[in-house]
C-alpha cells in the first residue's frame, strides 16, 4: 500500500515538474486511473474497495489541483525568473527549490493517510498476504538490479541519467558540459546497500501496521511517517551535492540556443500549470 502511496506522490510531482506538453492536462486528470492500475501489481481489490479507492483518488486530485498546484506554479515562476535573468545559478538556490519539491511530496503523503488507512482497514488476510508477497518480490528484484552492479555500471547509469535529463531541457550538450558530468560521476559514493536496507525496514514497519489494523490507524500511520523521517545518509548527501553541482555548472555554461530551448520548455510547462490551476475539475 505504501508503494502505491509513493507512486501517487511521484506521479503528481514528476508530472507537473517534468512534463511540459500539450497533453499535460489530459494525463494530470487521469493520474488516479494510472495509479489504480499500478496498485493491481500489489493487491486485488474487490468491487467495494475499488469504488472506495476511485472516490478517494478523485477527491484528492481535486484537493491537489485547488490547494497544491498554485504553490507549484509559484515555484516554477521563481525558477524561470532566476534562469531568465542569466545571472550565474548558485547551488543554494537549487537546494532551496529541491527542498520545496520534497515538501510537496510530504504534503501528498500526509494528506493521503486518511484514505490509505480507511482502505487498509478493509484488507482481508488474503489481500495482506498478496501485498506481502508483492513487496518481497519487488525487494528481491531491486537487490538483483542494484546490489551487484559494478562501480563502472553504477557511474555509467548516473552519467547517462544526468546527461539525458539535462539534454531534455537544453538540447545537445557540448563536450565541455559533458566533461562536467564525467568529472562529477567519479565523485559518487555507492549507497545501494544502505538504500535497500532502509527500504526493506520501512516497508516492514508499514506492513506491520496494516496487518495489525489497530484502532486509530490513520494517526498511527502519521506517527510512523514522522518517526521514519531519518537523516539522509552521508553517501546520499555527497551524491546529491555532486550531481546538483554538475547540473549548476552545465546550466551556467548554456549557450544562447540552449537558453532559448530551456526557457521554451519551462514556459510551456508554466502555461500548462496555470491552465490546470484555473480550470474546473471535471
Amino acid at each position: 500500500m505504501m508503494r502505491f502511496l509513493r507512486l501517487f506522490t511521484l506521479a503528481f510531482v514528476a508530472l507537473v515538474f517534468l512534463s511540459a506538453c500539450s497533453r499535460t492536462s489530459f494525463f494530470y486528470h487521469r493520474i488516479p486511473t494510472f495509479i489504480s492500475w499500478s496498485l493491481d501489481d500489489y493487491v486485488t481489490l474487490d468491487r467495494a474497495q475499488q469504488g472506495q479507492l476511485d472516490q478517494a483518488l478523485n477527491v484528492m486530485l481535486e484537493w491537489h489541483q485547488t490547494e497544491e498546484l498554485p504553490a507549484y506554479l509559484a515555484l516554477l515562476d521563481e525558477i524561470i525568473d532566476n534562469l531568465n535573468a542569466r545571472t550565474p545559478l548558485v547551488l543554494e538556490d537549487v537546494y532551496r527549490w529541491q527542498s520545496q519539491v520534497e515538501d510537496f511530496g510530504k504534503s501528498l503523503q500526509v494528506h493521503s493517510m486518511s484514505w490509505v488507512a480507511a482502505l487498509a482497514l478493509t484488507a482481508t488476510d488474503k489481500q495482506l498476504a498478496e501485498i506481502r508477497a508483492a513487496l518481497d518480490k519487488k525487494q528481491l528484484e531491486l537487490i538483483g538490479k542494484y546490489a551487484d552492479r559494478s562501480d563502472e555500471a553504477y557511474r555509467k547509469a548516473a552519467r547517462d541519467n544526468l546527461n539525458d535529463n539535462l539534454a531534455d531541457y537544453l538540447g545537445r550538450l557540448t563536450s565541455e558540459q559533458k566533461d562536467q558530468v564525467d568529472l562529477a560521476v567519479q565523485e559518487l559514493q555507492r549507497y545501494d546497500s544502505v538504500w535497500l536496507e532502509r527500504r526493506a525496514a520501512w516497508f516492514d514497519g508499514f506492513y506491520a501496521l496494516m496487518a495489525e489494523q489497530p484502532p486509530h490507524l490513520e494517526g498511527k500511520l502519521l506517527d510512523f511517517l514522522l518517526r521514519s523521517e531519518r537523516a539522509p545518509s552521508a553517501e546520499y548527501l555527497n551524491n546529491n551535492r555532486v550531481l546538483m553541482t554538475a547540473a549548476v555548472n552545465v546550466l551556467n555554461m548554456r549557450s544562447d540556443k540552449q537558453h532559448a530551448k530551456l526557457m521554451s520548455k519551462l514556459t510551456n510547462l508554466r502555461d500548462d500549470l496555470a491552465t490546470l490551476v484555473s480550470e474546473p475539475n471535471p
